[in-house]
């Protein structure tokens, strides 16, 4: 599983040999609360997050990390998926539940004709 992540790593980030630095100045409680912002976004810096955007952009992409024109589900909805929750963890406490090391172990095992 490393290995892939390593591959995936390199194949985005494998062009980044000739690095240059781009320098924008700004006030510090501005690039602070920047760094709040890109970190709450989960980010590890702000400078990541600009990476990101840089390389949207170059590619023609759009970002949008605002939350979603959906808005809040719908109150049912959300009894229901508390309900199927609830359900999900009396199963696994049953040990009634499965786990998977790999998705190439639960992709043979959703594809698999057998019925539990």
């Amino acid at each position: 599983m490393k290995f892939d992540i390593i591959i995936l790593f390199r194949y985005y980030f494998g062009t980044m040999s000739q690095q240059v630095k781009l320098q924008v100045p700004m006030d510090k409680d501005i690039r602070d609360g920047f760094e709040r912002y890109a970190r709450s976004l989960g980010f590890d810096s702000a400078q990541a997050y600009i990476r990101v955007l840089a390389k949207a952009a170059t590619d023609g992409r759009t970002v949008d990390f605002d939350q979603d024109d959906w808005g809040e589900p719908p109150v049912h909805v959300v009894q229901r998926w508390e309900r199927e929750l609830a359900e999900h963890k009396e199963l696994q406490a049953a040990g009634k539940t499965k786990s998977y090391i790999s998705v190439e172990e639960f992709m043979k095992d959703l594809t698999s004709d057998e019925e539990d």
